[in-house]
């Protein structure tokens, strides 16, 4: 290192902290396939790599250097705190807030200057924790600000100061092999921690001149896949909470205290991270949908996800010769038989504003009807089915998937055009159009479940249930016209005259999965009559009871269907929230598997 080049760093430039940061950038990005690997703290899902990836490439491509170094460090901490994945993501997102808030208002930094916004960048990574862990990215955070603190008061040369913090945290990150039992048992280092060293090494090498060229900032979709990077090291992990759940916000003045006690309770690993008008939340969680309604209320919602830890893991494991199950969040079912029986839920997304929400999984049902005049559903991609296909057809040695009746949404159609695109694999997928919806769409997945636990083979299990789907039936009691007529079902002119005469229909979907009016009432008492008297003219099999917010009303149902039928429905549960933009809050449906060669019937008035 020459004499010119050791000067320069005692006062450091914005446009040099600019250009180390996102060379530690680029370290990081550059190897995320380790990181991936290696993640099995604090839940076996190796994603680290690829969150942290995300993080750094947004800032890599969205953040710019700025005349002083404050408002390069605000750019560079906005971009990474709109942009962070994961618990890695979050604190590393704090961590540049933290370099922002102790920065001047100036074009350069001294050292000291400098080691006092390692210094508070740690303590707002480790702030935002609710519970810091030892052992992790945290642990060489406060190794380096120390040591760099530390070694500068022995007034060291500018190449052996950050050389010696490099060292130190290098001694730190080893240690962690010995800190957690699910590292130690691997001998494993943290994830987040290599992370960490990947970063500063990228940083100290730009500053000391080793790394002169700018890193390639390569656009987000060029990043190797995620699901390409897994790999097994281990068997399934206990996972208490199943969702790790993430809610950016926008907010003029965060009550971060409240937010805390009020989030705490719902999961683990909770990390709040703010700069300026923006936070990010992050917490693992069985209610993810409960994060985001009570998030709301402290702010504008940006974007929120919530990623299954559970799947996650287990498509993280060795690869198994059997047949999945898969269908979209239309299909009404409980959630712990989707659970027990590990069926692949794909949620079709549900806007709000122009904020896009996964159905059953970040939404519920008092989120979205106290939004209701705002929502409306939204068609799948082709790359989320591809996202979501990737890693289900890398583990299984098949795949059956039941969509929605493609009469009534595009979800068929893009999975047929992403399977198109599969080539020879496309062979080990069995794509079925239930022509219905909701709890007639949810009693052929279990239908398909039962036989694929039987050890039936995929040619065997499509067959049987494209025979079945046919006496798959549903009957709609809908109590409010005004959200069909909202929708564009019917036309405006005539969704006002029916929303004035109290339309209350009870809708069916025919031989073709088109939805059709089977009768008409005009009180609430009528329909219900009507709902029943057409019931009771059916012979059924099996049957569920499906409602949108109207517990009471179900309950009411399943007793006169136990008289009607003398047996109890398999299960009772909500209907979808697409299916609730249609159907209206207050309706309730009887989904059935009829017996053979039943007749048809005419539309009835009461």
């Amino acid at each position: 290192m020459t004499d010119i080049a050791a000067a320069s760093l005692n006062r450091i430039t914005s446009e040099r902290i600019y250009q180390a940061i996102l060379h530690g950038a680029a370290s990081i990005r550059d190897n995320h396939e380790e990181l991936n690997r290696i993640n099995v703290y604090p839940v076996i899902d190796y994603d680290t790599g690829s969150n942290l990836a995300h993080t750094m490439n947004y800032i890599l491509t969205h953040a710019t250097v700025h005349e002083t170094v404050r408002d390069t460090l605000h750019d560079i901490a906005r971009s990474a705190l709109i942009s962070a994945r994961g618990n890695s993501g979050a604190i590393f997102s704090q961590y540049f807030n933290g370099l922002y808030q102790a920065s001047r208002d100036s074009d350069a930094l001294t050292l000291p200057e400098l080691a006092a916004c390692f210094h508070e960048a740690y303590e707002k990574a480790f702030n935002a924790l609710e519970h810091a862990v030892e052992g992790t990215i945290i642990t060489l955070m406060r190794a380096w600000s120390v040591e760099f603190r530390e070694s500068l008061q022995k007034s060291l040369s500018p190449f052996d100061l950050f050389e010696t913090a490099l060292g130190k945290i290098r001694f730190a990150l080893e240690e962690t092999r010995h800190s957690l039992n699910e590292l130690k048992s691997r001998d494993l280092v943290d994830a987040g921690a290599l992370g960490y060293y990947y970063f500063m090494e990228g940083f100290v090498q730009a500053l000391m001149g080793k790394r002169t060229e700018l890193p390639s900032r390569m656009p987000a979709s060029a990043l190797p896949r995620i699901d390409a990077d897994l790999h097994p090291v281990s068997d399934p992990a206990n996972i208490p909470y199943r969702y790790c759940t993430e809610v950016l916000l926008e907010t003029k003045q965060l009550d971060e205290a409240g937010l805390r006690s009020t989030l705490s309770s719902l999961g683990d690993c909770l990390l709040v991270a703010s700069t300026d008008d923006l936070a990010r939340i992050h917490l693992h969680t069985n209610s993810p949908w409960e994060v985001v309604r009570l998030a709301a209320a402290h702010g504008r919602i940006l974007e929120q996800k919530a990623d299954d830890m559970v799947l996650q893991n287990l498509l993280a494991g060795p690869a198994e010769a059997k047949i999945a199950c898969i269908t979209d969040s239309i299909a009404d079912l409980p959630r712990e038989y989707l659970h027990k029986h590990t069926v692949f839920q794909l949620p079709i997304n549900v806007l709000i504003g122009s904020v896009n929400y996964l159905d059953k999984v970040t939404i519920d049902r008092t989120y979205l009807y106290d939004h209701l005049d705002q929502a409306s559903s939204a068609q799948l991609n082709k790359e989320q089915i591809r996202h979501f296909l990737h890693p289900i057809l890398a583990h299984y040695h098949a795949l059956l998937i039941l969509t929605v009746s493609s009469k009534m949404s595009g979800t068929y159609d893009r999975f047929h055009e992403v399977l198109d695109e599969l080539g020879p694999d496309a062979a080990r997928v069995a794509l079925i159009d239930t022509k219905v919806n909701s709890g007639a769409q949810g009693l052929l997945v279990r239908a398909a479940v039962e036989q694929i636990e039987a050890g039936k083979d995929l040619k065997q299990v499509a067959e049987s249930i494209e025979q079945l789907r046919s006496r798959a039936k549903i009957f709609v009691s809908v109590l409010d016209i005004e959200p069909m007529a909202r929708s564009g079902r019917v036309s405006e002119r005539i969704g006002r005259l029916l929303i004035r005469l109290r339309f209350k229909p009870l809708v069916s979907i025919d031989a073709e999965g088109k939805g059709t009016i089977q009768g008409i009432a005009f009180s609430v008492k009528k329909n219900r009559k009507l709902l029943l008297r057409t019931l009771r003219r059916r012979r059924i099999s099996e049957y569920v009871i499906v409602h949108a917010d109207a517990a009471d009303a179900a309950e009411q149902l399943r007793k006169d269907m136990l008289n009607i039928t003398g047996r109890e429905p398999l299960y009772i549960t909500d209907i979808s929230a697409v299916v609730a933009l249609f159907a209206g809050k207050g309706s309730v449906a009887v989904a059935y598997l009829e017996e053979e060669n039943e007749g048809s019937s005419s539309c009835s008035i009461g």
